[in-house]
């Protein structure tokens, strides 16, 4: 099935966007614990301040998305993410870590449900796990040829080299920009249909009432707690302090994990076309729990730390070639028209509510040298979404 031409105009975008991230995703603890000397626990408190941020923005974003149409949030969060990434370089104590989290969470906070909102008006039911797949597969292409970039160049003795990056990464964003802004006929509301919307009053009410969303929304945000929101913080740190891997090499372990969905997403999702949703989530979230005991491996095997880590990012990755399809096209097949953005907004609030927590556990966890708890209960977390998974039962609300 061939995505419209403007489909693959965004999905250039997220290409672009994708490399820049690719050039520090895996560096934050790193950069600002061992380069800017901030504690390892305050690290994950920084983390998780920026994803309350994200969490108390994201029902407004939400709310503008629908009025205003995706199209001009995006715009505007990818010139806010462009400057936040951008001053990263400028942090030098736990005060200019906040004001910039602060920003780029501001960013973030719009970007990610704008993104989802715009894509759903520019495709059909049938063509959105098509569509998502392939976001997802760009998005970790541009992760992975920016991470083979940033493995070459990244020195904890040189900060300049990891300043470098974060101006690439802001780069980035205004090359997305550029894309979205040559999108045309879509995304904007007009008069009319703002003084629509503006008469409804249903609004957030509707998306709590929707009992089978906010199961969904349950679910995604235990995966996330106990999957994604370990990568940037919690899979790192144990990997240079536990398992003492270096961190030119953790570079590699994502270049696997990217390189491997760039390659394999859409064959995953012609797969998964007529393969059961929840079951799918439930495999998901087995291959994530399957990742981290291999990664707790890493920690006792120390000799072998570095296949083992890569092995870890591999496995990590089919469960996110199962997840990613799947997911977004189960918050917009259960999304009204007009709720669109609330309802990708609350979909994006499970990254920013996992992300909270995540890196808090992490950090004063693997700080306080407990990182058999924190392994055991990231597995047993998991075991828990896949059993809740399989007993969610999805309306046929559309075909998407």
């Amino acid at each position: 099935m061939k995505l419209p031409k403007t489909i693959r105009l965004l999905l250039l975008g997220v290409l672009i966007s994708g490399t820049g991230n690719g050039l520090v995703f895996s560096f934050l603890f790193i950069y600002l614990h061992q380069v800017r000397g901030i504690p390892s626990g305050i690290v994950g408190l920084i983390s998780a301040y920026g994803a309350v941020v994200g969490l108390c923005l994201s029902p407004i974003f939400g709310s503008l998305i629908d009025h205003w149409g995706p199209k001009p949030v995006l715009m505007g969060s990818l010139i806010i993410s462009a400057l936040g990434i951008g001053s990263m370089g400028y942090i030098h104590n736990i005060p200019s870590a906040l004001v910039v989290t602060t920003i780029t969470a501001l960013g973030g906070a719009a970007m990610w449900p704008s993104q989802s909102a715009i894509a759903a008006e520019l495709t059909t039911p049938e063509q959105r796990p098509r569509y998502f797949g392939s976001q997802f597969a760009m998005m970790n292409l541009g992760m992975g040829l920016g991470g083979l970039v940033a493995s070459l160049i990244v020195d904890t003795s040189h900060p300049q080299t990891f300043v470098n990056l974060y101006r690439g990464d802001g780069i980035s964003f205004l090359g997305y920009l550029f894309i979205v802004m040559s999108i045309r006929g879509v995304g904007h509301r007009t008069h009319a249909e703002r003084k629509i919307n503006s008469d409804r009053i249903d609004g957030w009410k509707s998306v709590l009432a929707d009992k089978v969303f906010v199961k969904v929304w349950l679910i995604s945000i235990g995966a996330v707690l106990c999957g994604y929101a370990q990568l940037e913080v919690g899979f790192t740190a144990f990997s240079s302090m536990i398992a003492k891997v270096q961190p030119s090499d953790i570079a590699w372990a994502f270049v696997a994990n990217t390189l491997l969905i760039a390659v394999a997403q859409l064959w995953f999702v012609k797969k998964l076309a007529n393969f059961d949703r929840t079951k799918s989530i439930a495999i998901a979230a087995l291959l994530w729990a399957a990742a981290w005991v291999a990664l707790a491996m890493a920690g006792i095997i120390r000799t072998q730390a570095l296949a083992l880590i890569i092995i870890c990012q591999v496995v990590f990755g089919f469960g996110e070639m199962v997840w990613s399809p799947i997911m977004p096209s189960i918050v917009n097949q259960l999304a009204p028209e007009h709720l669109r953005g609330r309802y990708n907004a609350a979909s994006t609030s499970t990254w920013t509510i996992g992300t909270i927590m995540g890196p808090v556990i992490a950090g004063v966890l693997l700080g306080a040298h407990l990182q058999w708890w924190w392994i055991g209960g990231l597995v047993t977390g998991l075991i828990i979404v896949a059993i809740a998974a399989l007993r969610l039962h999805l309306p046929d609300r559309s075909k998407a």
